[in-house]
Formats: structure tokens, sequence, C-alpha cells
């Protein structure tokens, strides 16, 4: 019974040594935040439509949940030197989006963004890059790993724009077809062919991804990191009078888009800041804020030129 009553006691100043060391600080000594809006908007000529998220941030300190992040009633506008539109809001999508035909985007020229809602205002400009880079070559070989594990494996390979100074991204897909099981009821099953589009994804190495910079590389000869897309395996199934049915994809490429993003300085550090906060939680990644080129808020408003190489199997 002693025993039982030290024991309580000692557990008793261990929590009360616990409760001393928080120290509860009003929200009057809180750093005061406010909400900002948030913009997302990537130009290119090649895009069809140009669409511009717009949100707003959550204060540090503030009760969680208390406002929605999207804005649904705010004013945008985009304008270049000779003339401005209003873009609506896609209630659907929950993005402000406008046609390609309605504002072009011309590659050399330089645009603004303006964008208010609730009494704030915030701005910014960009302008997109004069020049496409186009891959000029690119080696693509299959990989196995295992009966019904194979991985296609893509490096492409093009010339730095000399003179100047120029910030790429690669990007690849592909569109496949293949066959899937096919239910016809009463556990049985048959195959179809079916056609997708898939991503191409990049290994990352030290000192190469899928943004690069010429710096100190001005004219040279860029090589991708290696792409990867791993295809469609077997799938099997159970049939109803016990057997087993087994679907082989028998994938067959129809078309390997290749691409590259010769991107302003705005994309090129935000995406890259991007990557960094992903790596937060790696020891030998510093730290590092999310880039911003808004005026007055949050977030990126870049643009970009597209040089496309497409290759298809005979």
């Amino acid at each position: 019974m002693k025993i039982n009553i030290v024991i309580a006691f000692i557990l008793w100043i261990s929590l009360s040594a616990c409760e001393s060391l928080v120290t509860e600080i009003d929200d009057a000594d809180l750093p005061k935040t406010e909400s900002r809006l948030t913009v997302q908007a990537f130009l290119s000529p090649e895009n069809p439509r140009i669409i511009v998220a717009v949100t707003q941030s959550r204060p540090l300190f503030g009760e969680p949940n208390t406002t929605e992040g999207i804005i649904r009633n705010a004013v945008v506008k985009l304008s270049d030197e000779t003339r401005e539109v209003t873009v609506p809001f896609d209630s659907t999508n929950d993005l402000y989006v406008t046609d390609k035909a309605r504002f072009p985007v011309v590659a050399g020229r330089t645009y603004k963004i303006t964008v208010s809602q609730g009494g704030r205002t915030v701005t910014s400009t960009c302008s997109v890059p004069a020049k496409a880079v186009v891959p000029m070559t690119f080696e693509l070989d299959t990989a196995y790993t295992s009966f019904s594990d194979t991985t296609l494996r893509l490096k492409m390979k093009w010339t730095d724009i000399p003179g100047e100074r120029n910030y790429y991204r690669v990007r690849a897909f592909v569109d496949l077809e293949y066959s899937i099981p096919d239910g016809l009821g009463g556990g049985k099953y048959s195959e179809r062919r079916v056609r997708n589009r898939f991503n191409v994804n990049w290994e990352e190495t030290i000192g190469r991804d899928n943004f690069q910079s010429d710096v100190n590389l001005d004219g040279t000869v860029f090589t991708s990191p290696t792409g990867t897309l791993r295809l469609p395996g077997p799938t099997g199934f159970g049939t109803s009078d016990g057997s087993y049915f087994t679907v082989y994809p028998k994938a067959k490429i129809i078309s390997m888009t290749m691409e590259v993003l010769n991107t302003d300085e705005n994309y090129f550090r935000y995406h890259k800041s991007l990557d960094n906060a992903r790596n937060a939680d790696n020891p030998f990644v510093e730290p590092s804020l999310v880039f911003t080129n808004i005026e007055g808020g949050l977030g990126c408003f870049a643009a970009y030129h597209t040089g496309q190489l497409i290759y298809r199997p005979k």
C-alpha cells in the first residue's frame, strides 16, 4: 500500500513539472497576420486557354477553417501593351478561364495581371520568352525488372539558345494502347483495347532534374534526366467455372510527345522553391521560402514557350 502511495506521489510531481514547462501566450501578444490573395497563372502561346487560380492564404495564427480558400468573386484582369480583358469565373472548375482566341498570348510580349477582391488588390507582370527550343535527339529503351514489370526509359537533348539567360523545364507524355479486362457478367471476362495518355516521371540526381538553367552553360547541349514510365502489367481474375483468366496488356506506343519549356525566371524560381519546400524533411536541403512575384499577395504569374517533338513508331 505504501509503495502505491509513493508511486502515485511521484507521478503527480512529474505531471506538475511538465505543466510548469508550458507557457500560455495571450492572443493579444501573438503576431497580427491576415490572409492574403494568392494568384497562380502561367502564360504560353501554345496553350489554348489562360487559367488563373485565385485563393487566399490562411493566417499562421488564427482559427482553422474560418475562411474558404477559393475566391469566387474576384475581378481578374489581364492586359498587354494594347488591350485588356476581364477573365470570367468558371464555377465548374473554380478557376478563372478565358480562351486563347479572346486574348492571344504572343511570344516576346509582356503581360500584366490585376486581381481585386474585397478591398484587396494584387498585381504582377511577366514576359513570354521570345524563342522556343525543340528537342533535337532522344533515346528510348525498356528495362525489365520482373515478369510483369516493364519500364520505358527516355532521355532527350537540346541546344541552349546562345547569348541570353535561359531556364528550362522538360516534359514528356506517352499515348498508349493496351488491353484491359472487360466483365461480361456471371463471372466471365473478355478483354478490350483502350487508349490513355501517361506522364513521364523524371529521376532527380544531384545538380540535374527536370528544371535546368544555362548559368555557365551558355550555348551548350543540354541532356534531360532519365524519364521513366512503368507500363501496365498483366491482370488476372478467377472465373465462375473455377478457371483463371489473365489479360496481358500488349502495350503499344501510339505516340510520345517530348517538350522543352523555355521559361522565364519567375516560373523557374517558383517551381524550384516548391521542390525545395517538398524536400523540407531532407536534412541535406536548406529550408527556404516559396518564391512569389505577386505584389501585395502570394503566388506566381509567369510564362513559358514550348518546343515540341512528337515520335510515332511505325
